[in-house]
């Protein structure tokens, strides 16, 4: 049984997909849908570290959030949880995994249609995580359904 679902979201096309397919599994599982945005502190192309507290601009990026899943919820019976942290992306998303009792997780990754290599965040959460993870490309073949 799906009763916690988390995913991850930059906001990028490829979260948009994972959102999508997370709250049409939300619904068929009666489950509740967690959103995470990480605001790094680091990023894999720079050795530059970012302060270690919350942006000035936190209380917009809350604001977002907070529209972006009450758009979701608005006539969908899904109830969505807003999560946001600071830190390294792949370390704080495993830590808080480890600190929640997820049934699932879901990733949308960037792909460029030709290949289905995993980016190496990617591998790294799926073979540490514990929890089974779904996968979602930011293009989808179909319209992005699950059988059901």
């Amino acid at each position: 049984m799906i009763a916690q679902i988390l995913i991850p979201t930059d906001f990028s096309p490829a979260a948009w997909q994972a959102t999508k397919i997370g709250m049409e599994m939300a619904q068929l599982n009666n489950a509740e849908l967690n959103l995470l945005h990480i605001v790094p502190t680091s990023s894999k192309f720079t050795n530059q570290r970012k302060e270690k507290q919350l942006p000035e601009n936190i209380d917009k990026l809350k604001v977002r959030m907070n529209d972006f899943s009450k758009g979701l919820m608005d006539g969908n019976a899904i109830h969505i949880q807003n999560h946001i942290l600071l830190g390294s992306v792949a370390e704080t998303l495993l830590d808080f995994i480890q600190d929640h009792q997820y049934d699932l997780v879901i990733l949308g990754v960037n792909s460029d249609g030709f290949s289905n290599e995993l980016g190496s965040h990617t591998s790294f959460i799926i073979e540490k995580c514990g929890v089974p993870v779904l996968v979602v490309p930011n293009t989808l073949s179909s319209n992005g359904a699950i059988a059901s």
